[in-house]
């Protein structure tokens, strides 16, 4: 490629390399096309053109793509486009365009600008060979106008510093296309240079390389005189702005202190209504302050306080006169005390209970205040310690109530087991006896004994429920992991499947950990609670299970009539039975609830959709640890 030395779209810098926009374009194309390119320096526009013809160039730099240039060989794509604009004295007489006609114009020798210049009337021409030669020339009026492209000879005005002596002319004298030119027998190249072109060359891409090398005008700031001033009144401002702030800041924090005080004053006040007792300390653990609650609470010890007496010798005091109830010797209070300000020093703090001599019960704790303060914090808390104390008290007393009413329905229901087994067996012989001599009853009178026969395993079966019922927290048994599927399925054997309703186990149930028996129980009552209750004479029972953290949720969801709302909470109710002509005693639901619950889980029921009921159990997966049944309980 053959360039002009034309600033700074093309020139030769001081190491004998070419640079410019023309220059970082031509490289891009090159690398995209895979071409490497030779640079050729040249004076002007006309030299190009001249290589160009010759053969000893196959490109040249950008140019103005006139009609002559056209001729000479082959542009490429357009690449952007030159204003020829007219450069006169700042100072000079010349204002507009008009003012050019019969003037002396200066330009670079076979530049596009000659055209150019050639628009202006009765102009004169002067041809110089590089555009910093025109310069000087227009500063010193050996001509009155310049005509060039308007960023390289701006470009070249901001580096000679002079931008602000010579002004453009506004409009623009010619506003022309530029592109490179090929040698006109060599399409080919051309071709390759245009999509090239047209892959690696984008607006941005310009308009980034305009900015690099026409740079900007100089502005205000690039004065230094105006760049110290802004900098001083910019300081002055700021100066001004932080003064203003700490003012404002300040008397915000005077007016916050003032309120912060009021406050303190108002929590004082209310920590000495609810008989709090409080002490501060320096970093020494020495007194400097009290409340007006501690010389109520305990007035004996003021006097030490008002001493400057130490935390330590406070507490000593209070243990050894006798204001804290102990029965600790001497040695023994000195080692607790000591305790207490040796975990205050390592930042730590118990709570811990006091009883005064007069029955008070006091809360107490002492703490470290930031840096260097400490405080010892006394509050009365005797009502509330009567309250638990006496909780406490009825707890007790209630677990004693239950363990003999647990007791007397053991005895209870054990006892008329017995009577009923022999009732029972009884009814055997005598319909044993009645079949062998033949007597056959009356219809009404068979009816009876039938009925009788019946409530009696009823009787048999609700004490043996009562039995299991009442012995649910009487009786220990470690857990164990099972496989629920494989359990339930034994379960199912156990309870007796209904004709046609089937019930389906889900496989792969989240092992648990329980007791094995008390889940067989469960599970056994709830199977059977849903085949008994079924209304039709086909359905499906579904039992399944879902992991959700560290618990498992297991249900059973059946499609039978299902259970109304305000059912739902007491068909857990001891001998609370939905329907009389069902056959059970009402605690089987009662022994589910009761059995869950001891484990930590719970057991809840929902309707189920279209029809039936859900009944969902939560195993909590480390529960267990103790869980009761009786290995002849039956479903209820």
């Amino acid at each position: 490629m053959t360039y002009e030395e034309f600033h700074p779209y093309s020139f030769t810098d001081g190491a004998g390399q070419p640079q410019g926009m023309s220059i970082d374009i031509m490289r891009r194309i090159a690398d995209t096309a895979g071409r490497k390119v030779v640079f050729l320096p040249n004076r002007n526009p006309a030299g190009m053109l001249e290589e160009l013809r010759s053969g000893a160039a196959e490109v040249t730099s950008l140019l103005a793509l006139t009609p002559e240039r056209l001729a000479a060989g082959l542009a490429t794509q357009k690449l952007g486009a030159f204003e020829l604009q007219v450069f006169v004295r700042g100072s000079g007489s010349i204002q507009n365009l008009g003012d050019l006609t019969g003037t002396t114009v200066g330009v670079v020798r076979g530049s596009f600008a000659i055209s150019g210049a050639r628009l202006i009337p009765f102009a004169k021409l002067v041809e110089f060979e590089t555009t910093d030669d025109l310069i000087l020339p227009l500063l010193t009026g050996e001509i009155d106008a310049v005509v060039s492209a308007h960023n390289s000879f701006l470009m070249r005005l901001r580096m000679a510093e002079v931008e602000d002596r010579i002004a453009p002319l506004s409009p623009p004298l010619v506003t022309s296309a530029y592109g490179f030119v090929v040698a006109a027998d060599n399409e080919p190249l051309r071709a390759q240079l245009n999509a090239a072109i047209d892959s690696s060359i984008s607006a941005e891409f310009l308009a980034k390389l305009e900015q690099t090398w026409f740079g900007r005008s100089r502005t205000l700031w690039d004065n230094v005189l105006v760049r110290w001033g802004l900098l001083i009144s910019a300081a002055m401002l700021a100066a001004i702005l932080v003064l203003g702030y700490w003012f404002f800041y300040y008397r915000n924090q005077s007016a916050e202190l003032t309120r912060d005080r009021a406050s303190d004053q108002l929590l004082i006040g209310a920590l000495d209504e609810v008989a709090a007792a409080i002490v501060i300390f320096d970093s020494d653990l020495k007194a400097i302050h009290w409340n007006h609650g501690f010389e109520v609470i305990f007035p004996s010890m003021v006097p030490s306080l008002k001493k400057g007496a130490t935390m330590r010798q406070m507490i000593l005091q209070s243990y050894f006169d006798g204001t804290i109830q102990n029965d600790l010797s001497d040695a023994e209070i000195l080692k607790k005390v000591d305790g207490i300000i040796e975990a205050l020093h390592r930042g730590q703090s118990e709570m811990r209970k006091v009883r005064t001599q007069d029955g008070r019960v006091f809360q107490a704790r002492d703490v470290r205040l930031g840096a260097g303060h400490f405080a010892s914090l006394r509050v009365d808390v005797t009502q509330l310690q009567h309250q638990q104390d006496t909780i406490a008290q009825q707890a007790v007393s209630l677990e004693v109530a239950n363990e003999e009413l647990r007791t007397f329905s053991a005895i209870a229901a054990h006892d008329l087991k017995a009577p009923l087994f022999s009732l029972l067996n009884l009814i055997e012989f005598m319909a044993e006896d009645m079949e062998e001599a033949g007597i056959t009853l009356p219809q009404d009178v068979e009816a009876n004994w039938l009925q009788m026969e019946r409530l009696s395993h009823r009787m048999m079966r609700l004490v043996q429920d009562l039995l299991v019922y009442t012995t649910t927290q009487s009786e220990s048994h470690r857990s164990e992991v099972i496989e629920p599927s494989p359990r339930l399925q034994e379960v199912l054997d156990l309870a007796g499947p209904r004709e046609g309703i089937e019930v389906i186990i889900e496989a792969n149930m989240p092992h648990l950990r329980v007791n094995p028996i008390a889940f067989d129980m469960v599970m056994r009552n709830l199977i059977v609670n849903a085949l008994q209750h079924h209304d039709r004479n086909r359905g499906t029972i579904i039992l399944s299970a879902q992991s959700d953290g560290d618990v498992v949720t297991l249900s059973l969801q059946d499609d039978g009539p299902g259970i109304p709302e305000e059912h739902r909470e007491q068909i857990f109710a001891p001998f609370h039975r939905l329907s009389a002509s069902t056959e059970g005693s009402g605690l089987g639901l009662a022994f589910v609830k009761k059995t869950v619950e001891s484990w930590g889980g719970n057991v809840q029921v929902r309707p189920a959709q279209p029809r039936g009921a859900v009944f969902e159990v939560s195993f909590p997966r480390s529960a267990m640890q103790s869980e009761t049944v009786d290995l002849r309980q039956t479903a209820g």
